[in-house]
């Protein structure tokens, strides 16, 4: 999943772990839709379409003046009270799936001719096997669920990263199309078996690395479902220049990541996605600012040749009526999307792809899977050698020769194409003409070629030499960091930064962003989060404060109470505050009073548009006003507060939560979760963000994750800092600094991280240093001399300081043995007495002090 980072709050009681008392703009948000349905909505112009968005549908095709689209059911009534004809229709796909499905799950060929995702493995599995030489498959990632996302290649040397064009296929982000997962196998057999006998395979084989991932969605597959399994149709999930404009991977479905994070790691020229429902290739754009109409790209006449291409080897699809000439469409002209793949490849990855719908019929019966093949054979392998033609060649560094990562500029199109860093070859794709390129890398002079001449039915050759320009040079010795440490210490380690360079550098470091689902660091540093499931994590503790404390009154929807009293300055992103609001949607909040959407519209955080200084342990639409629900805050007024919500519902979906907030002087943040239902699971944010709303963790953002008795800690540091945490190095000089080194927050056993340096280094603006600790668990030694003397009305206890405890949790009852849980708890004190000032006339008491670290 797309977690970021958290922050943990670990105390170890005598050898026991227990928690008590314990970038950028986020993506768009997304609805999940797995209990939609599909409606026709019939629209008196294009532009409905954006009302049907904003209400949160997904269109899944027009035909002429009616829309298919899956909407919720509160989705499809406020259509309807808007005034639109809508009416709900059979999802034939969905249905026939989940016969197959049901039919075939159990016997020996699942799905008959169609593949699952094991079967792809399988195949996959043998064919590594037959042709070792020219195929190779890899998972580039895990599901929601947990299941691979396969990807093959397929080309001579094929263990070998060459300097060729590189190209790819997709099918089946849409779980329920799957015709383009069968063209895909297909097509790998196809080159497997003739390319030593076809001209036009072999050629394929010989020149290009073809990449293809035949199921992207196999959740969806095998839940006979349009979407991933956090119901979000992941062809609305990726960056868009328009909507949703920061290219990462932040607040993004696992499996739109897992692409994107590939897709980086390759260079990429053309490709295309395979779907089904219509009989058509679509190419780009598929957003605009301008959402109705031909909304064309810079280079418009090259997308609408290359759709031709794949078009008119597959007859059906050419000579269809609904989409004339040729069978092709802009995508904005058909209707729009958000966040759709083919975009987001021509903005940011200088990859030409479209989106080809293979069949009218969205889920065909498997015995007509052979007559698709035919019909997009040849399309499939003549659209591909359309990107040997264009302009090739090969940057280098005039002095050295060696390879040069650039950027490739064709006139004043901002989209750009790239030369690869291992070999630095590169590949643009042009018709006939003159045109001019204009080639730039950090750290070299720019070279512009105002001419250059792109023949017909072949490629220009242009090699560039660039020359490097006077800069700094960064380094670092030691290039990488590892260290033994216990658990929530600290270690001080040197390090120094090197400039081998001509000029000064400047620098400055933060640890980098890491979520690896359990544990991680925040965005802009400074914290880290871990939870119960780790390995050194909290232990669940549920604080009953049931009888302690003030029961919050919410009223209305989307209230913000407040403020009230902390009881002790509390350290947040380097400020100290004494109050907090009380957000009904299930956040706190040392500053912000919103309500409204600003306040139940839950986002990735950190984000601009939404509250400051915000603590969410489940920031989701909720309804505390209803009947049932409890809401009770409680402070110690020393050293802990504890927020409970219970039995809070969701404002839809009935949803039915348990959670609680506690803040502890230290600055540690502890969320805990008791009963939390099974219901709108996937809706909420877990996290933090600062008073800017520039830095903040986001552990989860309407994503699966949380189950019953689970608790997330969040601690105010970073896994590893630099002292100074900038600087500036003389050219051809160094500078010793401190790399300082805590374990808080930090699993036991073996965790890396990554300490990111920036500087003004052209060549390496961003240089990432591993960062590995090898945690220990070390427990505190146990208080063994407890003393206990009346001070009428009160108590005092004194105690010995004891190994490797930072602070002591005490503990009262009138019974014996005392029980470490609920009300018993009177608190923490990093000293060695303790008065208790609530024993008042009590017959007689049993004490217990613990040490913790």
């Amino acid at each position: 999943m797309n977690r970021k980072y958290r922050i943990l709050l670990c105390l170890l009681f005598a050898g026991l772990l227990l928690s008590l008392a314990a970038a950028a703009d986020a993506a768009r948000v997304h609805k999940n839709m797995l209990d939609s349905r599909l409606a026709e909505v019939v629209l008196t112009s294009k532009a409905d379409l954006q009302i049907i968005d904003e209400v949160g549908g997904i269109v899944d095709r027009v035909r002429g003046n009616v829309a298919e689209v899956y909407l919720l059911e509160q989705d499809f009534n406020q259509l309807r009270a808007r005034g639109f004809s809508v009416r709900w229709i059979p999802d034939l796909k969905k249905e026939f799936l989940k016969k197959l499905w049901d039919e075939t799950r159990d016997g020996p060929d699942p799905l008959q001719e169609y593949h699952t995702n094991d079967e792809i493995e399988a195949e996959f599995i043998n064919w590594q096997a037959a042709y070792p030489n020219l195929f190779h498959h890899e998972s580039i990632g895990h599901t929601v669920l947990g299941r691979d996302m396969w990807v093959a290649k397929v080309s001579d040397n094929v263990t070998e990263d060459e300097p060729e064009i590189e190209v790819k296929y997709i099918s089946t982000m849409h779980g329920n199309e799957p015709v383009g997962t069968e063209m895909c196998l297909y097509f790998i057999e196809d080159l497997l078996t003739y390319y030593t006998t076809d001209p036009e395979l072999g050629q394929l084989m010989n020149e290009y690395e073809i990449w293809l991932i035949p199921m992207m969605n196999p959740d969806g597959n095998y839940s006979s479902s349009r979407y991933n399994a956090n119901g979000v149709d992941l062809n609305r999930d990726f960056p868009d220049r328009v909507d949703d404009s920061v290219n990462t991977t932040a607040g993004r479905q696992i499996e739109t990541a897992n692409v994107m994070n590939w897709s980086w790691a390759h260079n990429f020229i053309l490709s295309a996605n395979f779907h089904t429902g219509a009989l058509v290739v679509n190419y780009p754009w598929d957003n605009d600012v301008i959402k109705t109409g031909y909304r064309p790209t810079p280079e418009d006449p090259l997308f609408v040749f290359l759709s031709i291409q794949y078009s008119r080897w597959n007859s059906p699809m050419y000579n269809n009526p609904e989409f004339q000439p040729y069978g092709i469409t802009n995508g904005v002209a058909w209707y729009y999307i958000i966040g759709g793949m083919q975009d987001w490849n021509y903005t940011w990855m200088g990859d030409k792809e479209v989106t080809i719908e293979l069949s009218n019929t969205s889920w065909p019966s498997p015995s007509q899977l052979p007559q698709y093949w035919s019909e997009n054979r040849y399309s499939m392998r003549r659209y591909l050698l359309e990107a040997k033609y264009g302009v090739r060649g090969v940057v280098t560094d005039s002095a050295t020769g060696d390879p040069v990562k650039a950027n490739v500029k064709l006139g004043t199109i901002p989209y750009l194409t790239y030369s690869s860093a291992l070999h630095g070859e590169y590949y643009r794709i042009l018709q006939a003409g003159t045109y001019s390129l204009t080639f730039s890398a950090s750290g070299y002079e720019t070279k512009v070629f105002p001419s250059v001449v792109v023949n017909a039915d072949t490629f220009t050759v242009l090699n560039v030499q660039l020359k490097r320009v006077p800069s700094p040079e960064i380094s670092t010795d030691p290039t990488s960091i590892s260290e033994a440490i216990n658990i929530c210490d600290s270690l001080d380690v040197p390090f120094t930064i090197v400039n081998s360079g001509e000029l000064a550098l400047n620098w400055s470091a933060v640890e980098s962003y890491i979520n690896e689902g359990g544990y991680g660091s925040a965005v802009g540093g400074g914290w880290r989060f871990i939870d119960s499931d780790q390995s050194g994590g909290p232990v669940y503790s549920w604080v009953d404060i049931s009888g302690l404390g003030q029961q919050l009154s919410f009223t209305a929807d989307d209230q913000n109470l407040g403020p009230y009293t902390i009881g002790f300055p509390f350290p947040f992103y380097g400020q100290n505050f004494t109050s907090i609001r009380v957000a009904a949607n299930g956040w706190i909040s040392f500053t912000s009073t919103a309500t409204g959407e600003t306040s139940w519209r839950n986002k990735y955080l950190p984000d601009n548009t939404r509250p400051e200084n915000i603590v969410a342990a489940w920031w989701d639409d909720l309804s505390p006003q209803r009947s049932g629900t409890t809401v009770r805050l409680y402070t110690n007024n020393t050293d802990s507060l504890i927020l409970s919500f219970n039995n809070v519902q969701s404002y839809a979906d009935n949803g039915l939560y348990n959670f609680q907030t506690v803040l502890l002087a230290s600055g540690k943040i502890v969320f805990q979760y008791a009963s939390m239902g099974t219901n709108r699971l996937n809706s909420s944010t877990i996290g933090l963000q600062n008073s800017d709303r520039t830095k903040g963790s986001t552990v989860i953002y309407n994503e699966l994750y949380i189950r019953n008795y689970m608790a997330i800690a969040f601690c105010p540091n970073s896994m590893v800092a630099l002292v100074p945490a900038s600087g500036s190095v003389p050219a051809h000089s160094s500078q010793p600094v401190t790399a300082r080194l805590k374990s808080c927050c930090v699993p036991t056993g073996v965790t890396s991280g990554i300490l990111a340096i920036s500087s003004n280094d052209p060549v390496t603006p961003l240089l990432e240093v591993d960062v590995t600790l090898d945690v220990t668990t070390v427990p505190p030694e146990p208080v063994t001399d407890l003393v206990i003397l009346p001070e009428p009305p009160n108590v005092r206890l004194f105690w010995t300081a004891t190994a490797y405890a930072d602070s002591y949790s005490i503990w009262r009852s009138e019974n014996y043995p005392v029980e470490l849980i609920g009300g018993n708890f009177l608190g923490s004190v990093a000293d060695t007495t303790y008065l208790d000032t609530s024993a008042g006339a009590s017959s007689a008491a049993f004490y217990v002090v613990t040490s913790v670290r």
